[in-house]
């Protein structure tokens, strides 16, 4: 369930993105958590401060690159540098999403609600300090984060596809 809010923010963002396809912002929302099926048993390269900076970097330029390579692919994008304005901003948005995970999980763990035994994010490394501010230590705590984030993002959403298929009307 924790994966709600997380989605929230993939949704909400699209409003400010529309240039982004929305399957790739709720895919840059769940990239830690993808993550964490191969990185098994090692939270601090998914869901760590510093790795999570990593990660959206990596998101960063992998974003950068695919862009540019499409862009560059149509005959009437007159995209004349990978530095473009346009695809940083993609990419930009594409990474900060990413991050925002991270932001997401600051707020809610510790997950005590769900695992009795969980601690909070990591900062650095496997045996560094793990900090959170806790709202999933209740089962009230981490819905209301979870429901209210996506909630959120969903209405934010919907408001958006109601102003374009105005606009198209238009």
């Amino acid at each position: 369930m924790p994966a709600l809010a997380h989605l929230g923010i993939g949704l909400a963002t699209k409003r400010f993105a529309p240039q982004i396809p929305l399957w790739a912002l709720l895919l840059s929302s769940m990239v830690l958590d993808l993550l964490s099926f191969i990185f098994i048993f090692a939270l601090w390269i998914t869901h760590g401060l510093f790795m999570s900076i990593i990660w959206s970097l990596i998101a960063f330029f992998i974003t950068t690159l695919i862009t540019f390579n499409l862009k560059s692919r149509k005959n009437s994008e007159n995209i004349s540098t990978i530095w473009s304005k346009e695809i940083m901003n993609i990419s930009i948005i594409i990474g900060l999403v990413v991050f925002s995970h991270w932001i997401l999980d600051l707020i809610g763990w510790p997950m005590s609600a769900i695992d009795p035994n969980a601690t909070g994010v990591p900062l650095l490394f496997d045996d560094a300090v793990n900090i959170g501010l806790g709202v999933y230590s209740t089962w009230v705590g981490a819905l209301l984060m979870d429901i209210g984030v996506f909630a959120i993002g969903l209405v934010i959403y919907v408001l958006y596809l109601l102003k374009m298929k105005k606009n198209v009307k238009s």
